[in-house]
């Protein structure tokens, strides 16, 4: 035992300045370690979560623009994911309460009991995931697919347009800021070339335009009608469409699926962000993070003994 201590600190007074210096900095950076390894733990399982309500709402073909039953699978989804992150935090934790080497378990008493797996944890993660979201920015709505004859989940920001023409060079080069900033509105994508969607699209605006009244079309065609109609912000017809940034890809199965008269859902990214706050993606995370145990640093700290002594 003599020896071996003689030996560490014969290694010690021989480590370079740099030498030194790496091994304070991992001696300050230690009991951050537990702490990005639950973190990383919890944001995969709270990323997973997300993922799978957006997959049952594809399959039930519930989309961000559901009346009801869209706001409403957000927020179960959101709730599913915490309770997942949740119990990923926990068994995160378990596992760096192991005592022996090579991850072993150590005496049953050096461990905390277990609280995972209860109803009631279950329940308290899901409703603070779902305060945290809603607090954070989210919106419940957007956990679901979008549907690409709506505005979609990753719609941030518009303009207005005129009529059915197509965007004129000054607004493109306005839908591509926005496009590079926040990505299309329906799957959150960067890549590409920015489409100036019409929202609503072109041909359910006509559609609707010819199911009105004649009377009521000839007398929107009146220009003193249609000044004051606008100047009081009454609309007669259709709602005034917006264009919003939108990849080609989108647009492309947008067009074959308004044509053929079909409701065409697309994933978009899980955690995306834009011009707005992202602070929601975290909501999983702190969720997560309370079942943290300081326990678990000290033996992270005693685990990773290997690195006094010497450099990394």
């Amino acid at each position: 035992m003599d020896s071996g201590r003689h030996f560490q600190h014969r290694h010690a007074t021989h480590l370079t300045p740099l030498e030194r210096r790496i091994n304070a900095v991992g001696e300050a950076l230690r009991p951050l370690v537990p702490y990005a390894i639950q973190t990383a733990v919890t944001m995969g399982a709270y990323s997973a979560g997300l993922a799978a309500a957006q997959t049952l709402g594809m399959a039930a073909r519930v989309s961000c623009a559901t009346p009801v039953l869209g706001p409403v699978g957000g927020l179960l989804g959101v709730g599913l994911a915490s309770a997942l992150a949740g119990q990923a935090s926990l068994l995160c934790r378990e596992s760096l309460h192991g005592g022996g080497r090579g991850g072993t378990p150590g005496p049953a008493a050096a461990r905390p009991a277990r609280r995972g797996w209860s109803a009631e944890t279950l329940l308290v993660d899901a409703a603070l995931g779902i305060a945290l979201f809603k607090l954070m920015g989210g919106r419940f709505r957007s956990v679901m697919p979008s549907d690409l004859s709506r505005v979609g989940a990753i719609a941030l920001e518009s303009m207005p347009t005129r009529g059915i023409e197509y965007a004129s060079r000054g607004k493109r080069r306005e839908l591509f800021r926005f496009f590079k900033r926040d990505g299309c509105h329906h799957c959150g994508t960067r890549r590409g070339d920015v489409i100036g969607d019409h929202m609503p699209p072109n041909k359910l605006v006509l559609d609707r335009v010819e199911a009105m009244p004649a009377a009521l079309r000839t007398l929107r065609r009146l220009p003193f009608v249609k000044e004051a109609s606008e100047a009081l912000g009454v609309h007669l017809g259709p709602t005034p469409q917006r264009y919003y940034p939108q990849c080609q890809p989108c647009a492309l199965k947008q067009a074959s699926a308004v044509k053929h008269g079909k409701t065409r859902l697309v994933f978009h990214q899980i955690l995306h962000s834009g011009g707005r706050s992202s602070a929601w993606h975290w909501a999983g995370v702190v969720t997560g993070l309370r079942h943290h145990s300081s326990e678990a640093g000290t033996r992270g700290q005693r685990r990773a003994g290997s690195w006094k002594g010497g450099p990394w």
